[in-house]
């Protein structure tokens, strides 16, 4: 009987596991989800680590980007994606995060440590920094 208990126990406990990884799963955009939600449209965000507000446009070609720096000068980057990760180069270097849907309109970052550093206020279609 003991073992009956504990086969049970752990199958709730697995069921919900399961069922929590597979929720905070559907918390992320991927795949073309995330080429859609960025290609040919204007961010706007805000830094939270350093406290700033910019945007950015994703170009339609899926590779180019404007960013409007705090200053207003306007940088002209590029943007990939890697997997399910959008990647931005910026000052040098890649910059890799997942994107998080927060269910309200916004959208966050996500860098590899699991640290929200940019959230996405605001997404409108076409090129308007």
């Amino acid at each position: 009987m003991r073992y009956k208990h504990r086969l049970i126990t752990i199958f709730i406990m697995l069921s919900g596991i399961t069922m929590f990884t597979q929720a905070h799963a559907g918390d992320f955009v991927t795949g073309d989800k995330l080429a859609s939600l960025v290609i040919n449209k204007t961010v706007r965000a805000k830094h939270l680590k350093k406290d700033f507000e910019f945007s950015i446009y994703f170009d339609k070609d899926g590779k180019t980007a404007f960013r409007k720096k705090r200053n207003g000068e306007i940088v002209k980057t590029t943007y990939r994606f890697d997997g399910n990760k959008h990647c931005l180069f910026w000052k040098g270097k890649d910059r890799c995060a997942s994107i998080k849907d927060n269910g309200d309109g916004t959208y966050s970052r996500i860098n590899d440590s699991g640290n929200e550093v940019v959230k996405w206020t605001k997404l409108e279609v076409g090129k308007n920094l």
